[in-house]
C-alpha cells in the first residue's frame, strides 16, 4: 500500500521516485498538486518551496535545491556535485493541507490548531499531520486522530510545533519532535494553555533556544580591485596557465599568465589551463573554466581568487568581453566563493543591465 503523498513518508517516497527528474531540474509542481512545502531556512525563518525544488538525503535531512542568492552562501556539496545548483540543508516544516482556518490562514502539517465548538469556543488543541495511509489531514488525539472532516465548526491555528529549536536540527531533524503537544494525554503533561503559549511563540517564525540559534554566514565580496584586499581567510589563488613543456633544467613547466600575484605569496596555486590549439582566447579557456567552476562549487568552504591575466594575455576590449562572458554561470547560479578581478564583474553587470533593458530578467 502506497503512502499518502502528502505525508512525510509519502513526500520522501516521491523524492526517491523522481530523484533524476529533480537533479535534471524538471518542473514537478504537479506531483504534489502544486501545494507548497514549508521549511525552516538556514537563518531560522519559514520559507516555502514546490516539489522538485528539494529532496531528502534521509527522513531526517531535507536539502533545498536553489540558485537564490539568499541561500547559495549556505551551499553544501551533496548529491548534485556535477551541477552548479546549490544544495542547502533546511528543516522540513510541513506541507500545505489545502484547508484554511477561521481567519483564512493556510493550514500546514506541523501547525498547532484548536477545534472550535458549536459556540465558537476552542475545545481541543493539538498538532496537524497526515497519517501515512489516510487521505485527509487530522489532529492527533489520545488514541485516535480527529479528521478535519469531523471538525464541523471550524479550526483555528494558534501557532506551530517549531518552538525551542536548535541549530543541530539542520543536520538531523527527528520528525517526532513536532509531537510534543501529545504530552497533554499523559499524567503531568502540558495543559492546553501551556501548549497554546509555546505554539504561539513560533506562529510566524520558528523559535530557537537561546544560544542555539542558526549561525548566519556572510557572503564574500565577489570582486576586487587590489588582490591583496581579497587575500584573507581560507583561500586559494587561481591562475591561467599554458600547455606544459619540458625545461632542460626544471623538467615539466608551463607558462603562467598572471599579472598580480604578490611577490611574497607562497601558498597553493590552482590553474586554469589554456587549450592553445583553439583559435580565440575565449575558446582556449572555455572547457577548463567550466571544469573549474564545477570544482569550486564542490568546495564551498574555500574562497578562490582569480588572478588577473589581461596584460599577460594581451587582451583587447573585444577579447575581454568574450572572456568575461565565460564567467556568467557564477552570476547565474549566484556562486559566492569565487572572487573576480573587477573588470570581469563590470562586464557581467553590464550584460545583465542590457538584458534587462531589452526585456530580459537579470539574475536574482
Amino acid at each position: 500500500m502506497e503512502h499518502n503523498k502528502f505525508s512525510l513518508e509519502g513526500i520522501f517516497d516521491l523524492c526517491q521516485q523522481y530523484r533524476n527528474d529533480i537533479y535534471e531540474r524538471k518542473d514537478l509542481k504537479h506531483v504534489l498538486n502544486r501545494r507548497k512545502v514549508r521549511f525552516i531556512n538556514p537563518e531560522g525563518k519559514f520559507d516555502y518551496a514546490y516539489f522538485g525544488d528539494f529532496y531528502f538525503k534521509s527522513m531526517e535531512r531535507m536539502m533545498l535545491v536553489t540558485k537564490n542568492r539568499a541561500y547559495t552562501r549556505y551551499h553544501q556539496c551533496d548529491q548534485m556535485g556535477n551541477s552548479l545548483w546549490s544544495t542547502v540543508p533546511v528543516i522540513f516544516a510541513g506541507v500545505q493541507t489545502g484547508y484554511r482556518d477561521d481567519t483564512g490562514r493556510e493550514i500546514y502539517t506541523g501547525d498547532i490548531a484548536s477545534v472550535k465548538g458549536e459556540n465558537g469556543e476552542l475545545v481541543f488543541t493539538s498538532v496537524v499531520r497526515y497519517l501515512p495511509y489516510v487521505e485527509e489531514p487530522s489532529l492527533i488525539c489520545d488514541n485516535f486522530d480527529m479528521m478535519f472532516s469531523m471538525c464541523k465548526h471550524g479550526i483555528h491555528v494558534v501557532g506551530t510545533a517549531y518552538s525551542e529549536m536548535n541549530r543541530e536540527m539542520f543536520d538531523f531533524f527527528d520528525s517526532h519532535f513536532v509531537f510534543w503537544p501529545t504530552s497533554q494525554f499523559y499524567i503531568g503533561g502540558m495543559t492546553t494553555e501551556e501548549i497554546v503559549e509555546k505554539a504561539s511563540s513560533a506562529k510566524d517564525a520558528p523559535s530557537f533556544i537561546k544560544g542555539c540559534e542558526p549561525i548566519k554566514k556572510r557572503g564574500n565580496k565577489t570582486l576586487y580591485s587590489d588582490i591583496n584586499n581579497a587575500m584573507h581567510g581560507d583561500f586559494q589563488l587561481v591562475c591561467v596557465d599554458g600547455d606544459e613543456f619540458i625545461d632542460d633544467e626544471e623538467g615539466p613547466c608551463s607558462t603562467l599568465y598572471a599579472d598580480n600575484i604578490p611577490d611574497d605569496y607562497e601558498g597553493e596555486i590552482r590553474n586554469i589551463r589554456l587549450n592553445e590549439e583553439a583559435d580565440s582566447v575565449a575558446d582556449q579557456l572555455k572547457d577548463s573554466l567550466n571544469e573549474f567552476m564545477i570544482y569550486v562549487h564542490r568546495h564551498p568552504e574555500t574562497k578562490f581568487i582569480i588572478c588577473d591575466f589581461t596584460k599577460s594575455l594581451f587582451l583587447n576590449e573585444s577579447e575581454k568581453r568574450e572572456v568575461a562572458k565565460l564567467f556568467s554561470p557564477l552570476r547565474q547560479y549566484n556562486i559566492t566563493n569565487v572572487v573576480l578581478p573587477s573588470w570581469i564583474t563590470i562586464w557581467l553587470v553590464t550584460e545583465d543591465t542590457l538584458d534587462y533593458m531589452c526585456g530580459g530578467i537579470p539574475n536574482s
